[in-house]
C-alpha cells in the first residue's frame, strides 16, 4: 500500500507537482516511522522533487526545498548526533536540492523558449499587418493617381466636346481644333492609365512608358487647359531648381487637381497659378475667379478623392494644404511642401 502511495501519484506530477510531492513525501515518512527504510521511496521523492522545480510556479515551488530542510532538521540532524557518518547524510541534501534546482532551471528554459515562440509569432503577425498596410497604401496611391488622371482628362474632354458641338455648324475649324484637343487629352490620359495599370500587373516590368509628370510639365498642362477656354496665368518666383521626384509629382498633382476643380465647379474662369521656390519649401497657390463657390468644394462628399488626396500627398512630406473660399468669390488652394536640406 505504501509503495502504491509513493509511486502512483507520480502520474500526475506535471499537473499537480506540489500535491504529488506532499503525498510521496508523506508516504515515505510513514514508511520510515513504521520501521522501513528510505531506499525504496527515495527515487519517487527525487522524481517528485524535480517535478516541483520544473512544473510548479512561484512561490509554491519553494515547498520542495522547505521540506528538504525540514527533513534535515527532524531526521538527519538526529542521525548525525547519534553517530551516523556525515558522508552518508549530508550528500543527500545536495542531491535533493540539486535536483530541485535543475528542475527550476529547466522551467526557466521552457518559459524562455515559449516566450521566443510567442515573440516570433507576434513578429509574423506584425509583418503580415505591415504587408497588408503596404498593399492598402499602394492601392490608395494608385486610386489617387487614377482619380487625378481621369478627372482632369475627362473634364478637358467634356468641355472641348461641348464646345465642338456648339461650333460644329457655325465654326467648323474651331470645332476641329476642339476635337484635336479632345484627342490629345484622351491619348495622354490613356498612356498614363496604361502606366498605372502596369503597376498592378507587374511592378518589376519596365516597358518604356512615360515617366511620372513633374513641375516641368506644368506649361503643357496650362496649355491643355487654355484649349478649353480657361485662361490660366502661371507665375514662378524664386530660384527654380530640380526637386525630388516625389515632390515634383506632388506639386504637379496639386496644380492639376486645383485647376480641374475650378473647371468642373466654376467653368472656364480665369485661374492664377503661383509657384514660389523658397530656401526650405515650395509654395503653391492656385486661385480662380469663379462665382461664389459652393461649400461642397471645400468639403467633398464621402468617397471623394480630390482635396483629400491632396492632403494625403502633402502630409507624406510633412507639408500643409489649405482650401478656402475667397470673400469676393472664387476659390484658393494653398500648399506648402518642405524641401529636405533647404535653407530658410
Amino acid at each position: 500500500m505504501l509503495a502504491a502511495a509513493f509511486t502512483l501519484p507520480l502520474l500526475l506530477r506535471r499537473r499537480h507537482p506540489v500535491a504529488v510531492f506532499a503525498v510521496v513525501a508523506a508516504a515515505a515518512w510513514l514508511q520510515l516511522e513504521l520501521g522501513g527504510g528510505l531506499g525504496q521511496p527515495f527515487f519517487a521523492v527525487v522524481i517528485a522533487l524535480y517535478a516541483v522545480g520544473a512544473h510548479a510556479p512561484s512561490p509554491s515551488t519553494y515547498v520542495g526545498p522547505a521540506l528538504v530542510a525540514l527533513q534535515a532538521v527532524l531526521v538527519d540532524v538526529p542521525r548525525l548526533r547519534a553517530g551516523d557518518p556525515w558522508d552518508e547524510v549530508i550528500p543527500t541534501w545536495f542531491v535533493l536540492l540539486g535536483l530541485w534546482a535543475f528542475g527550476r532551471w529547466m522551467r526557466h528554459r521552457a518559459l524562455a523558449a515559449s516566450a521566443l515562440v510567442e515573440r516570433a509569432e507576434a513578429a509574423e503577425r506584425d509583418q503580415a499587418r505591415q504587408a497588408a498596410h503596404a498593399v492598402a497604401s499602394e492601392r490608395a496611391r494608385i486610386s489617387r493617381e487614377l482619380h487625378d488622371l481621369v478627372a482632369h482628362s475627362m473634364s478637358v474632354i467634356v468641355i472641348q466636346a461641348q464646345g465642338a458641338q456648339r461650333a460644329m455648324d457655325t465654326a467648323p475649324e474651331q470645332a476641329r481644333e476642339a476635337m484635336r484637343s479632345v484627342e490629345t487629352a484622351a491619348r495622354g490620359g490613356l498612356e498614363e492609365m496604361r502606366r498605372l495599370l502596369g503597376l498592378l500587373t507587374d511592378a518589376n516590368t519596365t516597358d518604356g512608358t512615360s515617366p511620372q509628370p513633374s513641375l516641368e510639365q506644368l506649361p503643357d498642362l496650362i496649355a491643355q487647359l487654355g484649349a478649353t477656354g480657361m485662361p490660366v496665368d502661371l507665375r514662378i518666383e524664386g530660384s527654380v531648381r530640380r526637386l525630388p521626384a516625389g515632390l515634383e509629382l506632388t506639386g504637379y498633382r496639386i496644380v492639376q487637381e486645383a485647376t480641374t476643380n475650378a473647371l468642373k465647379h466654376a467653368g472656364p474662369v480665369p485661374v492664377d497659378v503661383r509657384l514660389s521656390y523658397r530656401g526650405d519649401c515650395l509654395d503653391i497657390e492656385v486661385t480662380d475667379a469663379g462665382p461664389t463657390p459652393d461649400v461642397s468644394r471645400s468639403a467633398p462628399p464621402a468617397g471623394g478623392h480630390g482635396l483629400v488626396g491632396m492632403q494625403e500627398r502633402v502630409a507624406l512630406y510633412g507639408g500643409t494644404v489649405h482650401a478656402r473660399s475667397r470673400p469676393g468669390g472664387g476659390f484658393t488652394v494653398h500648399a506648402r511642401l518642405p524641401i529636405a536640406g533647404g535653407t530658410s
